[in-house]
């Protein structure tokens, strides 16, 4: 018999644990609670290191093999028959586990670029996968958030309000009473006032101020005087221009008109006296670097052109906090990033506008796309100011690559897209979009279509009763037409004015086939563009049908690795651009080839029973040329493209220049040409657009030709990227979700009436009026918790304002003492996830995993929450826990002095701390 030695403290401790467990089973529980809480204990966690724990090692490999990041809960969870609360937070665990693994390689600093971008690549799969696992998880037991709990919610998208005032750009420099050297000649425009459904004309003539010192005070001061004898309330005021300093005063001495008007008076500004001005629209910059480039050409008629306006149109850019190198620990600065957009093409407005057509790859305008790019229409005036924009609420990718203007001003854009946009279908690879819009940016109609495979628009013509033509390339059968053969047929497809089909016509043979461009002709049947196995062919057909054969057939041959631009007609005259190789010769050129890799060009033609070919000309340089788009003013045409060369007459100022270049119509000479860079030395005009008194004294004034545009819509599915129908869901303290859809009319505010009805007393949804605009606000009452959940994939209402899912708690005041201040909802964890992870570098990747053993170990507290016995629990965090004093049952006092007897009798072994036991 040996004799081994105890400590007493470790007995006190095992009583002490067998009272707890007691007082525990003695509470009052459910038989479900207690079997929920038993089954899972029975269960070995996958972060038990008692159980089965893949290594991250083992997990990397494996993920990167099947791209699988989050699995079915029901099978990947070992206990068959466990709720489905604690599958579902096994497999988040596990999910979140395997993105960890990617990101503990990529923080490596041996890890090579290319590794890291492939595995940044798999790991965005996984973020779009932790996106979805999250809009499917449905926890009785537990709320999780992927995001932070907060008190207030707010959208990032803010509609403004719009002000009935318009500031020039800069007019004069110089002392405010100093006469302004440009508006001492000849000036005279008209004011034109549309005031209750009646139309004023007013005509402006400086000379009539007589000796009068021409300053910007007494200019204004004529005007209004003029203004004024007609009725009219808008005025006109200097101005000082720039940005005010830390104690409010705009420095310098540059000055511009302020013209303020009142919402029942339309302006608009012509001059009877101008001369012709070009507008070219297209991108600067090249990936990251890209943005729209909007310039303004006056001064034509001497030859050289010069640049009068020019302006740049960027998406938002990303900003991040960023550690400071050299500095100290915790010491950061806020790091911004260029995001691309792109301009493809360009139409006049009939008020005088331009309104352009391309693509952005993040908020733009303040307006959150819902996927990695989206569709961008905007309007601008003709000094180059942005009027407003649009986003088209594609849910992964779409854009703008034609646009056209009816008789009537509504425009109507085509392009591509993949992925959910509104109520549409998305019928796979990418599909072919085509929407119509009023003048104002409120969009009529919209229509997708296309084959199994990918489809794009690549031009739109619009008939003069309306119905609208879009062309561009299939690569298999949609509609009632079947596929061609080959790698690509050329398709039409005419709609209704109302957005009805009418018909479609495909064009093509074994090869790879295409329509490039499409034009209305003099007698308003359909010209036809088309690339056809690398030879340019023109065609003409009856718009009224798409089955009848063509009326002629022109080919233009062998483009030798080029394109068609664009086709437009003038009357009988008809023009083609685009670019080819050196011998491309539908007729003799008048003008050779420059000898480059490719030179733009320009073949003129006549309509008639049988086209005749006028001539051929080239516009190049030793370099490589593509014309995109060619219009016609008053005899001479016009084209706008690229060049890497020096084009005649004109300098290479980059590394690959924008041009425009002007022919004689009739004699196919050329005028002139001009070259323009870019950002980081690249830039390419995609559009182009000429009005004929474009350059005159309202320049000098500062003032736009055409409408004066004072405020945009208020609606928010003209603001937005979301479109009717798009939802989100809304649950009050664990409650049932209520579904909140937005209609074609919603504002802010009448969305917050829809909230606000679900949330009766216990929140409010209201618009916070910031210096952006209306913001929508969400705020829970005093002890309740709203929770807002993402709509379906594609149509998820919170991605377009701009809201991360997530939860607003009022805990209420910490200064009240109330004992309980407890949400009468299951509990909620937080995963505070950041909206955006990456792996794109080192720091980044450390960033991601920091934030991902965070979220993993929120989940462990989750499924320990639901997996604890719910007495136990109830004890531990109920309203006595910590409390002393107070009655004590009969039944615990008896237990207790049972133990303490038992604790007695053994400590009356050996004297000291030790007692003795036989074995």
């Amino acid at each position: 018999m040996s004799i081994i030695g105890l400590d007493m403290n470790v007995l006190t401790g095992w009583y002490n644990a067998k009272l707890s467990s007691s007082l525990a089973s003695s509470s009052s529980l459910s038989g479900a609670s207690r079997s929920s809480a038993s089954s899972a204990a029975d269960v070995v966690t996958p972060w038990d290191v008692r159980g089965d724990v893949s290594s991250l090692e083992e997990m990397r490999r494996s993920v990167l093999a099947t791209g699988v990041f989050f699995k079915d809960p029901t099978r990947e969870f070992s206990a068959l028959d466990a709720p489905a609360d604690h599958k579902s937070l096994f497999s988040l665990h596990q999910g979140l586990k395997r993105l960890a693994a990617l990101a503990e390689e990529a923080k490596d600093k041996e890890t090579d670029a290319s590794r890291r971008t492939f595995l940044e690549n798999r790991f965005q799969e996984g973020m779009g996968q932790l996106d979805t696992y999250f809009q499917s998880l449905d926890l009785t037991e537990v709320n999780l958030l992927k995001g932070e709990e907060l008190r207030k919610i707010e959208s990032e998208v803010a509609i403004s309000r719009g002000s009935s005032t318009f500031t020039t750009g800069l007019v004069h420099s110089g002392d405010f009473d100093a006469e302004v050297a440009s508006l001492t000649g000849d000036v005279q425009f008209d004011i034109s006032v549309v005031k209750n459904g009646v139309t004023t004309n007013i005509a402006i003539d400086l000379a009539d101020m007589g000796a009068t010192t021409r300053n910007l005070d007494n200019i204004a001061e004529h005007i209004n005087t003029q203004l004024e004898a007609a009725g009219m309330l808008t005025k006109f005021s200097r101005v000082k221009l720039g940005e005010k300093n830390e104690f409010g005063v705009v420095e310098g001495n540059d000055f511009g008109f302020k013209v303020s008007g009142i919402s029942t008076e339309r302006i608009s500004f012509s001059s009877p006296i101008g001369e012709a001005a070009v507008y070219l629209t297209g991108t600067s910059g090249l990936n990251d670097t890209a943005g729209g480039q909007f310039v303004k050409l006056t001064d034509l008629a001497s030859g050289d052109p010069t640049v009068g306006a020019s302006s740049r149109w960027e998406a938002d850019a990303t900003m991040s906090e960023v550690d400071v190198v050299g500095g100290e620990d915790g010491e950061t600065r806020t790091k911004t990033e260029s995001n691309p957009l792109e301009i493809h093409a360009s139409a006049a407005s009939a008020d005088g506008g331009i309104y352009v057509v391309g693509e952005t790859s993040h908020t733009v305008d303040g307006q959150v796309i819902k996927g990695e790019q989206d569709l961008v229409l905007a309007k601008y005036d003709s000094l180059g100011n942005k009027l407003w924009s649009r986003v088209l609420g594609a849910s992964e990718d779409a854009a703008g690559t034609t646009i056209n203007v009816d008789d009537d001003g509504n425009v109507v854009i085509a392009g591509q897209v993949s992925g959910g946009l509104g109520s549409t279908t998305d019928i796979g690879g990418t599909d072919t979009v085509v929407a119509k819009y009023n003048g104002d940016g409120v969009e009529q109609w919209m229509q997708r279509f296309g084959s199994r495979d990918d489809d794009t628009a690549d031009s739109v013509a619009i008939g003069a009763d309306g119905t609208v033509y879009v062309a561009g390339r299939s690569e298999s059968t949609f509609g009632d037409q079947t596929h061609l053969g080959g790698a690509s047929d050329g398709y039409i497809r005419a709609i209704g004015s109302d957005g009805t089909t009418q018909y479609t016509r495909r064009i093509g043979g074994a090869g790879e086939d295409k329509i490039a461009s499409l034009a209305i002709a003099d007698d308003g049947s359909l010209l036809v563009a088309s690339e056809e196995d690398g030879v340019g062919v023109v065609r003409k057909y009856d718009a009224a049908d798409g089955t009848s054969a063509a009326s002629w057939e022109q080919s233009l041959g062998d483009l030798e690795d080029g394109r068609i631009g664009q086709i437009i007609s003038d009357g009988t005259d008809i023009y083609v651009v685009g670019s080819a190789g050196s011998s491309f010769a539908p007729s003799a050129p008048l003008s050779g080839h420059a000898g480059g890799v490719r030179d733009a060009f320009l073949v003129r033609m006549t309509d008639g029973a049988t086209p005749s070919l006028n001539y051929t000309t080239f516009v190049g340089s030793a370099g490589d040329e593509m014309a995109n788009a060619v219009t016609v003013s008053d005899g001479k045409v016009y084209l706008a493209g690229k060049t890497d060369g020096t084009l005649p007459g004109a300098t290479l100022n980059g590394d690959r220049d924008a041009f425009a270049a002007r022919v004689d119509a009739t004699t196919g000479a050329l005028d002139w040409a001009t070259q323009i860079s870019g950002r980081s030395g690249i830039a390419e005009s995609t559009g182009i657009v000429v009005q004929s008194q474009g350059d005159s004294v309202l320049d000098a004034m500062g003032l736009p030709s055409g409408s004066l545009t004072y405020s945009d819509s208020r609606v928010i599915t003209d603001r937005s990227a979301a479109r009717e129908g798009d939802h989100l869901y809304i649950s009050v303290d664990g409650g049932r979700r209520k579904k909140i859809s937005i209609d074609a009319d919603d504002t802010m505010r009448s969305l917050t009436f829809k909230i606000n009805a679900h949330l009766v007393l216990d929140g409010t949804a209201d618009v916070r009026r910031s210096s952006a605009g209306d913001q929508l606000r969400i705020k829970a009452a005093e002890d309740h918790r709203i929770e807002l959940f993402a709509g379906e994939t594609g149509r998820d209402l919170l991605k377009s304002l701009g809201i991360e899912p997530g939860a607003v708690v009022n805990t209420g005041s910490l200064l009240d003492d109330d004992d309980d201040k407890s949400v009468d909802a299951p509990p909620l964890f937080s995963l505070d996830l950041p909206n955006v992870l990456s792996l794109a570098d080192e720091d980044t990747s450390e960033d991601a995993m920091d934030a991902l053993q965070a979220a993993m170990s929120k989940v462990q507290r989750a499924y320990r929450d639901i997996t604890t016995d719910p007495a136990l629990k109830a004890l531990l965090e109920g309203p006595q826990n910590g409390r002393t004093g107070g009655t004590v049952p009969a039944y615990y006092n008896a237990q207790l002095a049972n133990y303490q007897a038992g604790l007695s009798r053994l400590a009356q072994g050996p004297s000291g701390a030790t007692g003795a036991l036989f074995f």
